[in-house]
């Protein structure tokens, strides 16, 4: 049994999300804050044994801001209105519920889990899913259950009902002061909200596979379908300042408890365990030492009553379930090195969060019901994890997963080396959207749109640098994709300057790629709609050294290409008609996420980066000749390395060709010499402010 997909809707930021679930293990990735926490108390709630615990915090923000300044003024006319508590509560609720119109209803929607089961017809048992078929067509697999955390609309008048008089004291507490309204009416429609979350509770449903004509079924139940276990990323693990190392001890007692041989050995245990006690008369020399003497004061006070208190005795009941915890409690984990047992903290926290989460994994084994679905959830399992470690111990865990065929499991991380041991098939990427809404984006639907022979080329390309860059752009909230060391150097240095704060502080990625395959990232980024900037270079041929010959040039820059087809139609662009493009209709941006800038006409016929630098800086065109004492000048002046070629005199064309070698040494002269932001190319400026916009 599989969990084939689970939609959400209005749970936190969590506002709608379908999880398209994978047979062995599915990876949630995020940065902090994405919703990744959220998802996995959520399936606590839904899956787990116990009772779902929601709080008015998991209803979505925005959902009781709503509902909160809807019904506020409903309680305020009812209040001023002057009638007794009853007709008011009557007025009140006729509005709220919409008699007449139950669709208009001012209630907020419930959170609610539609999930899918599937089973595999020639290896299943469904005997505990039976009572829970809609369809009984041969061609049908799966089972369709609707969880809601609803509001119980008896229970909210009850509710309100209790609390009208307090709220009625709020009411009247208004001064008609603008500023404590506002205040207090804050206070009151946090009231309501409190009282609406408070007769909130679950429903479950089965259905057909519209998730429609339901069928109300017990919660238990539903929650019997499931064996499901998760691991929170807050794990209590061995540490210096405190002993927790039994807790690995007891774990491995519990796995050994499951064992048919252990099961022999302890019901002859207690009696071997017996033995040496009465052996060393260990009962008699505890009776001697404290219960004679007790038993003699405990006669003396008896006096008083009439004798009618007994004697303590002593006894030694030495069960099986005694012998268990006292194993329990004297099983340590210990790192054997040479000759030295260490303490399990000795090998630091990612060591034990390693055998700590392996353990889980052999107890989950073990209780495996192959009637139900088993499911276990592991949060952030690179905790206290180096990268190397993190990158072998995911690949463990996939493997593990992968054949423990019985079991269905789920990561959630912000690794980069988690994402990279993972297929791509196997992430789902949550990003924040704005404060109070997250999206989920399933990477299994976007490879499956690259299994074409069109896109071909592209699966290989990504087949191929998924493990480089794709985590860099799964976790940004920006991205800036750059050709060489040098823009980065220059981009990462300029960003240091107060002018581009509010983009320093949000997690920029640098991602590294050619002019020929800076494309090639375009529908991953389109599919995950992160802001990104394209820096590259405009790469007309060398050979063209006058002015009507740049503009006549065409660019070889595949990037370039492929954008002024895509965006104009014009698959070989000359330089005059990029230059005209940019000029008529401003920079170019492809589904207004991803800018592309390169050199334009306002960077002096410049090719590359620093041919566009140099022109800023000295003002000159790239194709000028100067004299070489005037180049050698400048040079000097400003503390900068390039290479000036032999002869009376060169352009910044020769001079940059002959710095080809040592790009590095020059920009790093540039920033050593504070010139990075007067030598900054406009092109470049301009696509960063966008980018932080």
């Amino acid at each position: 049994m599989r969990i084939k997909a689970v939609h959400i809707t209005n749970y936190r930021k969590i506002i709608d999300a379908k999880i398209n679930m994978e047979d062995n293990v599915t990876v949630i990735a995020g940065a902090n804050n994405s919703g990744k926490t959220s998802l996995v108390e959520l399936f606590n709630a839904v899956f787990g044994s116990q009772k779902g615990k929601f709080r008015k915090e998991d209803i979505p923000v925005e959902e009781c801001h709503k509902w909160s300044k809807g019904v506020y003024p409903i309680f305020a006319g009812a209040f001023q209105s002057g009638k007794k508590q009853e007709e008011n509560l009557k007025d009140i609720f006729d509005q709220i519920e919409s008699i007449a119109k139950p669709e208009d209803a001012l209630l907020i929607p419930p959170i609610t889990l539609e999930v899918q089961v599937d089973y595999d017809k020639d290896r299943d048992d469904i005997r505990c899913f039976a009572d829970y078929i809609m369809e009984f067509s041969p061609e049908n697999t799966s089972f369709y259950f609707i969880y809601r955390y609803e509001i119980n609309r008896q229970a909210f008048r009850k509710a309100v009902d209790a609390a009208y008089e307090k709220l009625h004291t709020r009411f009247r507490e208004l001064t008609g002061n603008a500023d404590e309204d506002q205040r207090m009416t804050y206070v009151i429609r946090e009231m309501l909200i409190d009282l609406y979350a408070s007769a909130c509770e679950e429903t479950v449903w089965f259905a057909d596979h519209n998730y429609r004509n339901a069928v109300k079924m017990e919660v238990s139940a539903f929650k019997g379908l499931f064996h499901y276990q998760h691991i929170v990323a807050g794990r209590n693990l061995a540490d210096e300042s405190s002993d927790k190392a039994g807790l690995l001890g007891r774990d491995m007692i519990y796995i050994a408890e499951q064992e048919d041989q252990w099961k022999t050995l302890m019901r002859e245990l207690p009696d071997k365990i017996v033995q040496p006690i009465q052996g060393l008369r260990i009962q008699e020399k505890v009776r001697e030492a404290s219960v004679e003497s007790l038993n003699r004061a405990i006669g003396e006070i008896s006096k008083t009553n009439g004798g009618q208190a007994g004697n303590i005795a002593i006894d030694m009941d030495v069960s099986e379930d005694a012998i268990s915890s006292l194993l329990k409690n004297i099983t340590h984990a210990k790192v054997q090195t040479g000759d030295y047992y260490l303490s399990e903290s000795s090998q630091g926290l990612g060591y034990s969060n390693l055998i700590y989460i392996h353990l889980q994994l052999v107890k989950f084994k073990k209780a495996i019901d192959p009637l139900i679905v088993n499911f276990f959830v592991i949060e952030e399992p690179e905790s206290h994890m180096h990268p190397q470690m993190q990158n072998v111990f995911a690949q463990y865990l996939f493997k593990y997963y992968k054949e423990e065929n019985q079991m269905q499991g789920m990561l959630t991380t912000h690794s980069h080396e988690v994402v990279r041991t993972a297929l791509i098939s196997q992430l789902r990427v949550l990003r924040q959207l704005s404060p109070f809404q997250c999206r989920l984006f399933d990477l299994h639907e976007f490879y499956d749109t690259l299994q074409t022979d069109a896109n071909k080329d592209l699966l290989e390309f990504y087949d191929w640098f998924y493990t480089i860059n794709f985590p860099d752009i799964i976790f940004a909230d920006k991205i800036i994709l750059y050709e060489g060391d040098t823009e980065r150097m220059l981009i990462k240095h300029i960003l240091q300057l107060t002018e581009f704060e509010a983009l320093r502080n949000q997690y920029v990625s640098f991602v590294q790629v050619g002019g020929a395959y800076g494309y090639k990232y375009c529908p991953i980024i389109d599919f995950l709609g992160i802001k990104s900037v394209i820096i590259t270079d405009l790469d007309y041929h060398k050979a063209a050294l006058t002015d009507r010959k740049v503009l006549a040039s065409h660019s070889t820059n595949s990037t370039i290409k492929q954008f002024s087809d895509s965006v104009f139609s014009i698959p070989s662009p000359t330089v005059r008609t990029l230059y005209a493009c940019k000029a008529q209709f401003g920079p170019i941006i492809k589904n207004n996420t991803i800018y592309l800038a390169f050199q334009d006409k306002n960077d002096g016929f410049a090719r590359t980066l620093e041919e566009a630098m140099l022109a800023k800086r000295y003002q000159v065109t790239v194709l000028e000749k100067q004299a070489q004492n005037v180049w050698k000048k400048r040079r000097k002046d400003d503390g900068l390395r390039f290479v000036i070629p032999r002869g009376a005199e060169c352009n910044i064309r020769s001079i940059v060709s002959h710095t080809s070698e040592s790009k590095t040494d020059f920009m790093y002269s540039v920033i050593l010499s504070d010139l990075a932001e007067v030598m900054l190319p406009n092109y470049i400026k301009e696509a960063l402010l966008w980018l932080m916009q």
